[in-house]
């Protein structure tokens, strides 16, 4: 019988519109604007834990507090994926627009955007889950608005799954800017289907990568050393 990881997946408190997620100011718009500017992938110098752990420019950013969620379903043919640029490498996901629906609708929309490069991974449960994606850094920020996805009532979630973490008492499929990562088989076993799935890791090397910030976990809550999202990217498969 499967159990409910109950207080495992941390609250998203949204704040209005027009508070500030990051800086002294934020912007409001709508979250259906521009791609975000190619940029140069950064260089990273990794140390003994696989990881470079220097925080990237974008950390500093303002994040912008949308007023509406994104148009759905993506524009294009799709398939889409995205590659995030992690301080311990890259991981590269699928977005699941059968399943995720408006969810993957609006998790691209927000890393088409670059809202996610310079956040951070701020929680990580060992051999459970890596949680991002806070503006706020703490486990109570998000992008001023939430959509609902609820994943079929029989979903089995699997190792590398990307889903949309949500507050216990906020309906199923809530989603927010926050998402976790499950990294384990037996930490996916732990979760009733009550999140958003918006992806899943899609290849050895992310798995690596996705382990390599799982050991920096010792309990339920920051890594011992920061981890950052440099850059997310959203792009359609030819």
């Amino acid at each position: 019988m499967r159990r409910v990881a109950l207080g495992l997946i941390a609250s998203v408190a949204l704040l209005s519109a027009g508070c500030s997620l990051g800086g002294e100011s934020a912007t409001t718009s709508t979250v259906e604007e521009p791609p975000a500017a190619t940029a140069a992938a950064p260089t990273l110098t990794y140390g003994k834990d696989g990881c470079d752990h220097q925080a990237p420019p974008a950390s500093e950013t303002t994040r912008t507090i949308y007023t509406e969620a994104p148009p759905t379903p993506l524009k294009g043919m799709g398939p889409w994926t995205i590659t995030m640029v992690t301080s311990c490498g890259s991981i590269v996901m699928d977005v699941d627009t059968k399943i995720g629906g408006d969810a993957s609708a609006s998790f691209a929309a927000l890393v088409r955007s670059g809202y996610y490069d310079g956040l951070t991974f701020h929680r990580v449960v060992p051999n459970f889950v890596i949680q991002g994606g806070d503006p706020a850094g703490t486990g109570a920020g998000g992008p001023g608005y939430t959509v609902q996805t609820p994943p079929p009532s029989d979903y089995a979630y699997r190792n590398g799954d990307v889903a949309m973490a949500k507050a216990g008492n906020e309906p199923d499929g809530t989603a927010g800017s926050q998402f976790f990562i499950v990294s384990t088989e037996a930490g996916a076993a732990a979760l009733e289907p009550l999140y958003a799935v918006v992806g899943h890791v899609l290849d050895a090397s992310s798995t690596e990568t996705l382990q390599k910030i799982n050991r920096l976990g010792i309990a339920d809550g920051p890594p011992v050393e920061p981890v950052y999202i440099w850059t997310a990217r959203l792009a359609e498969a030819k």
